[in-house]
């Protein structure tokens, strides 16, 4: 009886936990941005080390679930291993200096979306990978490493709407 408890676990066909959550990850930049246009998907570059590089992006050092199903059904995911000379070119590309982050295109995948680079909590992953899957969310700007953006120390400066003035005009 044991003995094909122990024969069925190490067969394989037991279902891992990540079973059915992981997404299809493509490693082809040229195949991942035609596979995006052709699906209409917004296409999710990670950039890390090793084989499973992808999880080196989560500060807790796994992908959580969640992100997971929202990539399997919502993103053309793309991994550049780092660790590779050819990775290592791209990460420099898409100025990467760390060799760990992600950047998210638009639907189009003619406008970056969001840009990170280094690790980010599982929570705050999640959040921006429904953010950019949401088919109303129109990019406009780059989002970049949220917490590091570049702050004036000085007030904005106070200037009341001028007054009408007869033959001003700016150009």
């Amino acid at each position: 009886m044991y003995t094909s408890i122990l024969v069925f676990a190490l067969s394989g066909l037991a279902p891992s936990a990540d079973a059915g959550g992981s997404p299809s990850w493509l490693t082809d930049y040229s195949a991942a941005g035609k596979q995006s246009a052709s699906e209409k998907k917004p296409l999710v570059v990670f950039f890390g080390s090793g084989k499973a590089g992808y999880d080196k992006l989560s500060s807790e050092g796994k992908l959580p679930i969640a992100a997971a199903a929202i990539l399997e059904s919502k993103y053309v995911c793309l991994h550049i291993d780092t660790s590779t000379e050819h990775g290592k070119r791209l990460a420099e590309l898409f100025e990467v200096s760390e060799g760990v982050g992600v950047v998210i295109s638009d639907r189009t995948g003619e406008v970056q979306a969001f840009r990170h680079e280094g690790s980010l909590a599982n929570a705050d992953l999640v959040r921006y990978l429904q953010r950019y899957s949401d088919p109303n969310w129109v990019v406009r700007t780059t989002e970049s490493n949220p917490g590091n953006e570049r702050v004036s120390y000085y007030g904005p400066a106070y200037s009341p709407a001028p007054a009408y003035t007869a033959g001003y005009c700016r150009t």
